[in-house]
């Protein structure tokens, strides 16, 4: 019986990396540095309030999230800055890392992780994509991990 549980959930967990394979991606602008000096400005008339960003899923639609600075230590770290939010729908939840020129993060909706980085070589250039590419020669976990 416990043999068949464990064939069982290492067949759902297959068949659910199969279905993920599809690899969907969108590139757009967006200019982190002009977005930083609004922001700046905004934060002077209202330091603890909600911030806009819009962004892009992966099929191109626009996603106006709402979001908040987070502290990551005691101490500031210069020129770093750590958001989290929602989309406007209550559908998406994000984090994003943003530094004077660029930005990178991630959000989730229903299960499935976005992630937004700028383009190698480009100059506010970003894609949002799911399903990063991994090296099929690299192994993950133990190699000779054996279930007794």
């Amino acid at each position: 019986m416990m043999r068949f549980i464990l064939i069982l959930a290492v067949s759902i967990l297959f068949s659910g990396f199969l279905s993920g394979q599809n690899k969907q991606e969108f590139i757009f602008k967006f200019n982190v540095k002009k977005w930083n000096k609004e922001l700046v400005k905004k934060k002077k008339l209202t330091p603890n309030a909600s911030f806009e960003i819009n962004l892009f899923d992966v099929y191109g639609k626009p996603v106006l999230f709402y979001i908040k600075e987070k502290s990551i230590s005691e101490v500031a770290v210069p020129d770093l800055k750590i958001y989290k939010g929602k989309s406007a729908d209550d559908l998406k939840v994000i984090s994003l890392t943003v530094f004077p020129t660029s930005m990178s993060g991630a959000y989730l909706e229903n299960g499935v992780q976005y992630f937004i980085e700028l383009l190698k070589g480009s100059c506010n250039k970003y894609k949002v994509y799911t399903n990063p590419a991994v090296k099929k020669e690299v192994e993950v976990g133990q190699i000779n991990d054996f279930v007794k």
